[in-house]
Order: C-alpha cells, then sequence, then structure tokens
C-alpha cells in the first residue's frame, strides 16, 4: 500500500518490509531528499537504523511469548521477568541459549513464583516456566534447586490458558487479596569492617545456581525486614545481564529508576557531569569518566606507545601497531623492512570479531588503497602462538579497578580461554579461514565443531547435525572454552610454568593502567570543571575520587616463548552465561566485585538505637549522618596532599615514613586493608611491596600511591598482626579485631 508519506510498503507478518525510496528532510529548506540520491554512507545508517528498529520489536515480541507481558515498562514488575532478560540478552549479546539456558530460564521462574503473591502463580510466572519448559524438554537437565511450587488452592480455574490477567475478581472462590507482606522482603546482608569503630559494607553472596563454592560467610550479618530499603538503578544504556541482576537482588537491593537519586549503585554507561555534580559520598557507579581511553583500540595503543618511546623495553606489552589512515606511510616503510611479516586490521571500536583481518606484506595496490581509507589500527600478527594440542587460543582476564589515585588493582583468579575450532596453521593460504585465526567466542561458536564448557555437570546434549566432538566414549567432549584452572592443569601436564606466565600478565595490565593514566585524569577533571585539582577534584554533592569502579576485561595472547601480549581491553565485559563455566566465573566474578568495592549503607540500615523508622535509600541526610565512609585524604585538596607528600618522601627508609604517619594516612592505610581482607576471589596486584619498580613510569607519584607504597615497603598488612606493629601503630589507632579474610 501507499503510505502517507509516499512510500510503498510490503506486509510480511508482523514486520513493515520498505521496498521504495525513502524520503529524509533537509534540515534547511524543509523539503524530502531521496534516499536513491543520497551518498553510500547516508543510506548504510538509514538502512542501520531499519535494521535496529526490526530487532527491537521482535525482541519485544519474544519478551511477550515469554513472560506474558504488555510492554517492556512492565517487565521490571512481572515474575516472568526472567525469562523475557534471557532472551534480551540473547538478541544484545554474543552468546547461544542452550539446554543450561533454559535450564536457567526455568529456575528462575521457579523462584519468582515462589516470591509472588498467590494470585500470580498462574497468571504470569507459569506461562514463563512452560515456555522455557517446551523449548527445553525432553534434553534439559533437572533443576539444581526446588521444584516451582504449586499454586495456592483455589488460585485460578485454568493456568494454561492465561487469559485472565492480575488478582480474581472479588465474589470467586480465589483466595483472600493478596497482602503487602505476602511477598518476602528482601534482606540486607553487612560485612563488618576489621577494625573497630569503622563503618561495615554490603556483601554479597554467591548465588546457588551458578555452581560455585561459597566465600567464608562467618564475618557476614543478616539484617532484619524492619531495615529502611536500598535501592540500585540498572539504565537501558547497557546491556542487562542476569549475574549482575541476580546478584544485586540476591543482595538485598531494590531496583529504582536513576532519576530517584536514592540508590546506592548505579549500573550504566560513562558518568556525565551532571550524574557525577550529584553523586553522593555512599553512592558507587560502575564506570570512570574516559575510560573509552582504554576501550578503543587505536587510543590504547596510543598511549602504550607514547611510553614505549620514553622506556623503551618494558613497555614491550604490546605488538607494533599503526593507526590508519594517518600513518599510512609509517606502515608501508615497516612491511618493507619486514616482508615475511603478517599482520592483523582492527576497527577502532568494534567487538566480537567484526571487521578484522589477516593480512601479509605483500598486498595488491587495491588492497593499500583499500585499508588507506578506512578508519582502523593494524598490528603485527603474534604469528607462533601458544598453542593447546594445535589450537589456537587467548585469555580472558578479568581486572577490577576501584581508584587510578590510589591506584588499585584486583584481578580475578578465574578467567576464560578462548580457543579457535581449526587446528592452527600460519600458511598464507589461510589468513582468511576466521575459525583458525580468530579466537572470539563469537566467531566460533558458529563452528559445527564448537562445544560449549558444561564445567563437569555432564555431557551438553548432542546436534545430530553436527560431528561427533573430540573424546572418548563416555567422557565429557572437548569444550572450546576453558577455565584458568583447566589451563594450569594443562600446563602443570606439560611442564610449563604458570605461576610466571600469570607474573607476567600481572605486570602487563599494571603497566596498561599506569599508561592510561594521565588521560583519565584529564578526563575526571575535566568532567568535574577543575582541571587545576586533579584527582582531587570533588564534585557539588561529595563524589570524589573513590566513588567510580570499573571492571575490565584484558585479552591477552600467549607466545611459543610464553610471553603475554596485549590485543584488547573491554571496558563493558560480557557477563552473559551463555554456559555453565561463563555462568559460574562471571556470577562470582560481579558477588566479589561488589563486596570488594564497598558500598557502604547510611547508618540508619546498621546503627541501633531509636525507634523512627528511616526514610529508605541513600539521601542527603542519611550522607550527613555517616561517618568514616570517606577516606579523609579524599576531602583534602591538592596543596595539602602535595605537602603531605614532599614530607613523607623526605623519609630515608620506609619504617621512619610509617613512623610519621598521621589521622590521613592511617585512614588510607585502614581502607585499603579492609578491601583486601574482603576480596574473595580477586588478588590485589597494586600497590604492592613492589611497587617502587614502577614508581619511574609515573609522571609523579602522588600523595596516595606514596603512602600506600611505604606501608607496603615497611611490612603491610603483617604490621597488624598481634606482636608485629612494635612502636609503628600508633595507641589511637583503632584495634585490628578479625583476622579471617572473606
Amino acid at each position: 500500500r501507499i503510505g502517507a508519506s509516499g512510500r510503498r510498503r510490503r506486509r510480511r507478518g508482523h514486520r513493515q518490509i520498505l521496498v521504495g525510496p525513502v524520503p529524509r528532510r533537509d534540515r534547511s529548506k524543509g523539503r524530502p531528499v531521496m534516499l536513491n540520491g543520497s551518498s553510500p554512507r547516508f543510506r548504510r545508517r538509514v538502512m542501520s537504523t531499519r535494521w535496529t528498529k526490526l530487532q527491537r520489536l521482535a525482541r519485544h515480541r519474544r519478551r511477550q511469548l515469554a513472560g506474558g507481558m504488555g510492554s517492556p515498562r512492565s517487565r521490571s514488575r512481572s515474575p516472568g521477568r526472567a525469562a523475557a532478560v534471557a532472551a534480551d540478552e540473547e538478541a544484545d549479546d554474543d552468546d547461544d541459549v542452550d539446554a543450561w539456558g533454559l535450564q536457567m530460564e526455568l529456575e528462575q521462574a521457579a523462584e519468582d513464583t515462589a516470591n509472588a503473591p498467590s494470585w500470580m502463580h498462574v497468571d504470569a510466572a507459569v506461562p514463563a516456566a512452560a515456555a522455557a519448559a517446551a523449548r527445553a524438554a525432553p534434553e534439559a537437565p533437572p533443576l539444581p534447586r526446588q521444584a516451582m511450587p504449586e499454586p495456592a488452592a483455589g488460585a485460578c480455574a485454568s493456568g494454561a490458558s492465561g487469559s485472565q490477567q492480575g488478582p480474581p475478581a472479588s465474589g470467586t472462590e480465589a483466595g483472600p487479596e493478596p497482602t503487602k507482606d505476602d511477598k518476602p522482603k528482601r534482606l540486607l546482608s553487612l560485612l563488618p569492617s576489621v577494625f573497630e569503630g569503622r563503618p561495615p559494607v554490603l556483601f554479597f553472596s554467591y548465588t546457588v545456581a551458578c555452581g560455585a563454592k561459597q566465600r567464608p560467610m562467618e564475618r557476614a550479618e543478616q539484617l532484619g525486614e524492619d531495615v529502611p530499603r536500598l535501592f540500585y538503578s540498572h539504565t537501558d544504556k547497557v546491556n542487562e545481564y542476569n549475574a549482575v541482576i541476580n546478584i544485586l537482588r540476591q543482595g538485598g537491593l531494590y531496583r529504582v529508576k536513576a532519576d530517584c537519586q536514592r540508590w546506592s549503585l548505579l549500573w550504566s554507561k560513562h558518568p556525565t557531569q551532571d550524574v557525577l555534580s550529584a553523586l553522593r559520598p555512599l553512592q558507587r557507579t560502575n564506570h570512570f569518566p574516559g575510560s573509552w581511553h582504554l576501550g578503543r583500540k587505536d587510543l590504547i595503543w596510543r598511549h602504550i606507545s607514547r611510553f614505549q618511546k620514553r622506556f623503551g623495553k618494558p613497555f614491550n606489552i604490546t605488538p607494533q601497531g599503526f593507526i590508519l589512515p594517518k600513518n599510512m606511510a609509517s606502515w608501508e616503510a615497516a612491511r618493507l623492512r619486514q616482508p615475511s611479516a603478517l599482520w592483523i586490521w582492527k576497527p577502532c571500536s568494534q567487538s566480537c570479531g567484526r571487521g578484522i583481518k589477516v593480512l601479509s606484506s605483500a598486498l595488491s595496490p587495491e588492497e593499500n588503497r583499500d585499508l588507506g581509507r578506512k578508519r582502523g589500527i593494524i598490528q603485527r600478527y603474534v604469528d607462533k602462538p601458544l598453542l593447546l594440542d594445535g589450537y589456537k587460543c587467548d585469555l580472558r582476564i578479568y581486572v577490577v579497578v576501584l581508584s587510578y589515585d590510589p591506584l588499585k588493582v584486583y584481578i580475578n583468579d578465574e578467567g576464560l580461554v578462548r580457543m579457535a575450532t581449526e587446528k592452527y596453521n600460519p600458511s598464507l593460504d589461510t589468513l582468511s579461514f576466521t575459525n583458525m585465526h580468530l579466537t572470539n567466542y563469537s566467531v566460533n561458536k558458529l563452528s559445527p565443531a564448537f562445544v560449549q564448557p558444561q564445567d563437569g555437570r555432564g555431557p551438553p546434549k548432542e546436534d545430530p547435525t553436527k560431528p561427533k566432538a573430540d573424546g572418548a566414549d563416555g567422557e565429557e567432549p572437548r569444550a572450546f572454552k576453558w577455565s584458568l584452572a583447566q589451563l594450569r592443569k594443562h600446563f602443570d601436564q606439560r611442564g610449563l610454568n604458570y605461576d610466571a606466565m600469570f607474573d607476567s600478565i600481572k605486570d602487563l595490565v599494571i603497566k596498561t593502567l599506569i599508561a592510561v593514566e594521565p588521560p583519565m585524569q584529564a578526563e575526571w577533571c575535566t568532567t568535574l570543571e577543575q582541571t587545576e585539582e586533579g584527582w582531587a577534584a570533588q564534585g557539588a554533592s561529595g563524589c570524589n575520587r573513590g566513588s567510580c569502579f570499573e571492571m575490565y576485561g584484558f585479552d591477552v595472547i600467549i607466545d611459543s616463548a610464553m610471553k603475554p601480549w596485549l590485543l584488547e581491553i573491554n571496558i563493558c565485559p560480557s557477563l552473559s552465561s551463555g554456559s555453565p563455566l561463563d555462568k559460574r566465573i562471571k556470577t562470582k566474578l560481579v558477588a566479589d566485585s561488589m563486596t570488594l568495592v564497598g558500598i557502604r549503607p547510611p547508618a540508619s540500615v546498621w546503627q541501633t538505637g531509636g525507634t523512627k523508622r528511616k526514610a529508605d535509600g541513600v539521601t542527603a541526610e542519611a550522607c550527613a549522618e555517616t561517618r568514616g565512609a570517606t577516606p579523609i585524604a579524599y576531602t583534602m585538596s591538592k596543596v595539602a596532599l602535595d605537602a603531605r607528600a614532599a614530607a613523607i618522601a623526605a623519609c630515608k627508609t620506609a619504617e621512619e615514613a610509617v613512623a610519621m604517619f598521621e589521622e590521613a594516612e592511617w585512614d588510607l592505610v585502614m581502607e585499603s586493608h579492609d578491601e583486601e581482607m574482603r576480596s574473595g576471589g580477586l588478588e590485589r596486584i597494586f600497590p604492592c611491596a613492589k611497587a617502587a619498580q614502577y614508581t619511574p613510569f609515573m609522571a609523579e607519584e602522588s600523595y596516595c600511591n606514596l603512602v600506600l607504597r611505604r606501608w607496603h615497603e615497611a611490612g603491610g598488612a603483617q604490621l597488624f598482626e598481634p606482636g608485629h606493629g612494635g612502636k609503628l601503630l600508633p595507641a589511637w589507632l583503632p584495634k585490628k579485631v578479625c583476622f579471617a579474610k572473606t
């Protein structure tokens, strides 16, 4: 038919396929401009926009089918929300929904049904579980937890039809009206400080479904139902992952919109100036402003290459690269000097292996001309990688940064080993074989040979269309994604030194973060409009350098000489659970990170006394009542910090420096030690006792970095042990009362 705009449309199902010329408006003159006469770049943009809208419509339809929901807005309140989120993750992320994913939908639907009022058991939660069961039967594995409870007696006459929505009408035999107490309240868990008198933080335990061994719980204290509620906000600017939502919900937090301003945690994209200005001392957000300096492939190479020119070999941590088209002439000269070298071209801001090409030094004039017009980065290809039984692999290393001043870096004890699905061959004839040269999961999952890791939960269901995977009869077939624990076992069997290799990765991570610290500091003070203060810049409502944290995914490849090379950094690493292995590692990572970050509740939540109920969430009054939530050094001016740093740097020995520590220095030390004592599966790699070897790479060692370096050089945590502190610990310092790490 002909639409109002003159476009011809053809209907196919619920979609409208545009088959005619699409006019757009010329903003200057208001007249339509036809698509056929526009530039190729504009046509690609229009078609991309159309395809995005079609994908959105398809996702919305899947949500309706999965949970019986009427709109995306209602899914946050619907008991069938978990199945819809799983369907949304499938469309947005690079993971498949297999038997394990369907099992998780069933389990989540059962959990939501148990928490819902009786009248909602059949109408909303059962369709979601039934839909998942229909797709999973009969191959789906049994639920690891309790099955979905039966509907209450007389709740609804016909649950399968789902024709009745909402509570039953009055006068029927559907049972009593639901009350507020029908849904159990989420309970907060607190983790007390290891020092007397310091405020506690929220504690996040692992979910049962993830299959991870629970961390020690002796120090955790669960609160009752009469405490004020705490909230988190998860915006639609980033992908929504079950690993994040389930951990925050199990931790007792309720979800609200970002504009509510009472949340304790904001999970979103990079914070803007308005967000940082309104951020209160008790609030945290999951990104630093300007972290694209790590995420963009061209920018991270630019920062590291700047340090390579200054310091040489110590910063030889990433392959040689050239930013195109700006450095096209330099790359052509390098190809002449290294005619046998292989190169890999990557777009600057793409992911999941999109647009990547492996090239030789001998290019045709057409290829050379085409690369000269594209924006991207080209690097030396690591043509002699470490092979696992003949397959190329790389490592996804998870890193948590709590702050850049002081630089606090933790590395996860588990990560992912991702393998290609074709055995490696560096011949020039194989450069176009993506399943051989690229280890991206999104590329290799499409291979017929790909096998999902089951993490010891039994073999996956067999696909008759795929060839039989490697592995003896009765054994779990070879998976193309391992954990770091499996890699360590593989190294031990072949006499390779895993610990030395992992120490080299830690060194690579620290040097990379040091290289990006100057531009990150510039972004921080520019966002807060205090260019002279550096990291000492503060927001109008109390935001400081400790208000942000970030989880990174470092992609590292190991060559045949056991040297690690940085490939790229993901500032929003995928946390989806496409397999049992992914679910265990990523859920555990999120829980450990949330506990490590140290989300402090208002004093009204954990202090006893008084009968008047306090307001829910983080308010200005609640922040004013909480003492010790922010280290003293974070509130001092840059001039005051520089004066203290000069006095400490003048000390000849670490013991002499620690002896002159005052309240601000000891506050930094206790905060850092508290974080390490609740780090779970995360290991602190900076600051450390060997931090002095990285000091020459810093433009200027800051006050906070100097204090923590001197503390670790003097003995660090060992000084808090009974009989070790001696005269270095002042008498007024709060006593350490707990020595068990959580």
